[in-house]
């Protein structure tokens, strides 16, 4: 799902995506022209494999998302260090904010029932 920077505007837009069993919904803000925040949070569950024993397990999410998008390139005058998302075709690509969301979430180490006691 593709929105224009330029849709968003004065009014809010909200969103929602879905893929298998998870879902990503929220809201998209203007901040000032090049930037818009967004809101939102995946809930679901994914298949993954336990990073210990290496069988397979059902992992559920439930992760807030808080991003800010540019409309180009970013440039961080108060040395904030938010985490920003780059386009450069003045639309922001929902399904690769999603993505991107869910491999930062993948990333980190998840044991199956059996493994977190070990």
């Amino acid at each position: 799902m593709k929105i224009a920077f330029a849709k968003v505007a004065n009014k809010n837009i909200d969103f929602e995506l879905k893929d298998k069993n998870l879902n990503f919904s929220g809201v998209l803000k203007r901040l000032d022209p090049k930037l818009v925040e967004c809101l939102g949070k995946m809930k679901g569950e994914i298949s993954y494999i336990c990073d210990r024993c290496g069988c397979e397990m059902t992992l559920p999410v439930d992760q807030d998302v808080k991003l800010v998008l540019s409309d180009g390139v970013y440039i961080d005058k108060e040395n904030e260090l938010s985490d920003t998302m780059e386009f450069f075709d003045g639309n922001i690509d929902l399904n690769e904010v999603f993505k991107s969301e869910l491999e930062a979430f993948k990333s980190d180490y998840f044991y199956c029932k059996n493994c977190r006691n070990l």
